[in-house]
């Protein structure tokens, strides 16, 4: 399994619609074949910082989803909501991992 998160700052006031953006893209990012986990959460007290926790059972998923309509339909809605670019980060595990 291949882990990553995506790190947003979201503009003030741009929180609900960017809430609500990721939650109606989300059933579309898990049925992609290869998408385990695509979970929104907020960043400790930030009011404007969120992480999305993404799992995916292979790279070759992960190629695929950044090949989505939905995908680039998340990206072009969501463009205007951020104070910043995201930060994209694949995480590699070390030594033996707990399931």
């Amino acid at each position: 399994m291949i882990n990553v998160t995506a790190t947003f700052s979201v503009r003030e006031g741009q929180n609900e619609a960017f809430e609500q953006a990721v939650a109606a893209a989300r059933p579309h990012m898990l049925a992609d074949e290869g998408c385990l986990r695509y979970d929104l959460q907020r960043v400790g007290r930030s009011t404007s910082d969120y992480v999305l926790l993404e799992t995916y059972d292979s790279a070759e998923a992960i190629r695929r989803h950044g090949e989505l309509e939905a995908f680039a339909a998340l990206n072009r809605e969501v463009e205007d909501l951020l104070a910043a670019e995201p930060v994209i980060t694949v995480l590699k595990p070390v030594g033996e991992q707990v399931s």
